[in-house]
């Protein structure tokens, strides 16, 4: 068995790449034939399409990889196979006709690679903890606020390890003002009545630059009575962005700490109560577990933007290059009565990007207001 597989040998010869890989979507025009075969123009027609598709990924560029086969020491064989290196983004028939023996397409076709922004590739995120709000209820031990405090600086400190996020103290304040109350509903204004869309509120943090973000968390700490044996800790954290306001999530947590045994005798009650620093440590490995896990949730979510119109054929999103976009990034948008429509960076900035449709012919007449997403790699 050794002896036959030995005498075929497959000996690698080329592996090139024609024309380097486009760092952005080009537009092409090429031509598709197939022959007409027994007058059947519709499967002639779909022959030519496949081939005008087929000539427009090469137009991008092609890998070409060939081997030999050799049987002991003679050539027998040789085999080269060409595979478009780039994609098809998005294409338009621009003319198709039947002529005497065969069937032509021209197509304009936008081809290109499209870069991986998936959560390995895309940058930290940079959050900013500020001073924490923290109130125990009446009934909750006297150092229940020492205790949330250490609480909050531990968790603080087991949060600087995660590996997608970024975090930084601050002793700002990201307590949002209370309002004056008001009997027209919030959202709702001038804009409102013209346009039928509400208005988010601006939430003013200062000092917070566009490439980052603000953390706020929230403690407290309530007992069921003045001589309980338990003590339940909330948690409420926030992330909020200043320069995408849309963009805020928001998570709350609890959990119930023992903090002296039950038993019938008060003394060993007294003896067994746990003090500050123990109940800290046990509401922050909880608080810093659960936080982790949703700020790895957060630092790889799905790249999804609503279009806000700005003209010009342009629509404006509240996603930048803090979240892994280039300008060679590529979105996509389909549903809600609209084409498949692909959309280029035309100006990129921290926070934000102007995006504008790769194939206008083939965009949607109403943009404004539909989602797209952007292409999330391995």
């Amino acid at each position: 068995m050794l002896l036959a597989v030995s005498r075929y040998l497959l000996v690698p010869i080329l592996m090139v790449a024609l024309f380097p890989a486009n760092s952005f979507a080009d537009m092409v025009r090429v031509t598709g034939r197939a022959a007409l075969v027994d007058g059947n123009t519709e499967l002639a027609q779909r022959r030519a399409l496949e081939d005008a598709l087929y000539l427009a990924a090469l137009e991008g560029g092609a890998d070409v990889s060939g081997f030999s086969m050799s049987n002991q020491g003679i050539l027998t064989g040789e085999s080269i196979l060409m595979q478009p290196s780039s994609r098809i983004l998005d294409y338009s028939i621009l003319h198709q006709r039947s002529l005497n023996s065969h069937y032509e397409v021209e197509i304009e076709a936008y081809v290109g690679s499209v870069p991986e922004i998936g959560c390995a590739v895309r940058p930290v995120v940079r959050l900013i903890a500020g001073r924490p709000q923290i109130h125990a209820g009446q009934t909750a031990p006297l150092w229940a606020d020492e205790a949330l405090q250490q609480a909050h600086d531990a968790t603080i400190r087991l949060l600087k390890s995660i590996p997608r996020v970024e975090l930084s103290s601050s002793d700002m304040s990201f307590i949002q003002e209370p309002q004056a109350r008001s009997n027209v509903p919030n959202g709702f204004d001038y804009q409102t009545l013209m346009s039928g869309r509400t208005n988010t509120p601006v939430v003013a943090i200062p000092n917070i630059p566009d490439s980052s973000r603000a953390l706020h968390l929230s403690w407290h700490a309530t007992a069921p009575g003045l001589n309980a044996h338990t003590l339940t800790v909330g948690l409420s954290a926030q992330i909020i962005d200043p320069a995408a306001p849309d963009r805020m999530r928001q998570i709350s947590t609890t959990q119930t700490v023992a903090i002296s045994t039950n038993t019938p005798w008060r003394a060993l009650n007294v003896l067994a109560r746990r003090d500050a620093r123990k109940v800290s440590e046990i509401a922050s490995v909880k608080a810093a577990a659960d936080l982790s896990a949703w700020l790895n949730e957060y630092a790889c979510a799905p790249l999804h933007a609503e279009l806000v119109g700005a003209g010009s054929g342009n629509f404006r999103i509240d996603l930048g290059s803090r979240d892994g976009l280039t300008r060679q990034s590529l979105a996509f948008a389909e549903g809600h009565g609209q084409p498949w429509t692909v959309f280029r960076i035309v100006e990129l900035t921290t926070s934000s990007a102007m995006v504008s449709p790769l194939n206008v012919n083939r965009a949607g007449q109403h943009l404004e207001g539909a989602h797209v997403r952007f292409k999330i790699g391995g």
